[in-house]
């Protein structure tokens, strides 16, 4: 499945806190300050799990751990957090996709976010 980026939030990217906030486009304005805008272009039902992929433009991530609400808030309302640390061992974020390389990518609009799912 694949998205696009449509706004980028002033306040949404910042160097020292490796995670970028995606929501849908039907986020609130308080939202969308802190968040980037992501608009799928096919719609589907998302089943992440560790292992599957993660596609920003062409820099490629490894899902390391998938939080408990991050597939039913993605199908819902295109939310999800994306983590660019290790996987803590208490208290990971509950709506988070945990990331490997930990290199926080480069966003912009129009940049393409391909969610791949091995579907197993």
């Amino acid at each position: 499945m694949k998205a696009v980026v449509t706004e980028i939030g002033a306040k949404a990217l910042d160097e020292k806190e490796p995670m970028i906030i995606l929501f849908g486009e039907s986020a609130t304005e308080g939202l969308k300050e802190y968040s980037v805008i992501q608009k799928f272009q096919d719609v589907q039902s998302l089943k992440l799990k560790q292992g599957d992929l993660l596609k920003i433009d062409e820099q490629e991530y490894t899902i390391r751990y998938v939080g408990s609400f991050a597939n039913s808030n993605l199908n819902s309302i295109a939310h999800v957090t994306l983590v660019f640390v290790d996987v803590p061992e208490e208290d990971p974020i509950v709506n988070g996709l945990y990331l490997s390389p930990t290199i926080l990518p480069k966003i912009q609009i129009g940049t393409t976010i391909e969610y791949v799912s091995s579907g197993v």
